[in-house]
């Protein structure tokens, strides 16, 4: 029905024809074209309805993306905070750790005892002079040579040097 009345609509108007003028008198005519815009309100309104639910899903998407931002922002800042402590954890348990590494290389070794007369007994330490000889030092600190070669490991009794130490056990 609504394509006849376009037609008609349309071929009156085009022509230009005088003797065919258009009229809805019909009562059939009249309800067609109600109906039809009938027909076109309703369509309208559910568009209408249609855009207004998509309007709202919009805005309910554009706030749920905001809440994410937030969240995402909020768990970002706390994993940078915990990324930062965990550096500065680390940071000093290796400062720690290194400085229990320097203590022990720049701390002199404990001295190992010449041999058991030396560790468990008293002594002094002697500095060779020029022309002494182990013999006379053994003498003057009324030792024997013997034990100050075993507290010393000297292997060659006449290898001894000027300004080199002894230590001299027993002598209190």
């Amino acid at each position: 029905m609504k394509k006849l009345l376009f037609a008609l609509l349309t071929t009156g108007l085009l022509t230009g024809c005088e003797t065919m003028p258009f009229q809805l008198q019909t009562p059939a005519d009249r309800a067609a074209l109600g109906e039809d815009q009938l027909i076109a309100q309703e369509n309208q309104r559910r568009m209408a309805g249609r855009l207004e639910t998509l309007e709202m899903q919009v805005g309910q998407m554009s706030r749920d993306i905001e809440t994410l931002k937030n969240q995402l922002s909020t768990r970002c800042a706390a994993i940078e905070q915990k990324s930062e402590a965990d550096k500065r954890e680390m940071v000093a348990r290796l400062s720690g750790e290194l400085n229990k590494l320097i203590k022990q290389t720049s701390a002199p070794a404990p001295a190992a005892p010449a041999s058991k007369a030396a560790s468990s007994a008293y002594g002094i330490e002697h500095v060779v002079q020029s022309g002494q000889t182990l013999y006379t030092i053994a003498r003057a600190y009324n030792v024997s040579a013997k034990t100050i070669l075993d507290a010393n490991k000297i292997q060659d009794a006449g290898r001894l040097s000027v300004g080199q130490k002894l230590f001299i056990p027993d002598v209190k």
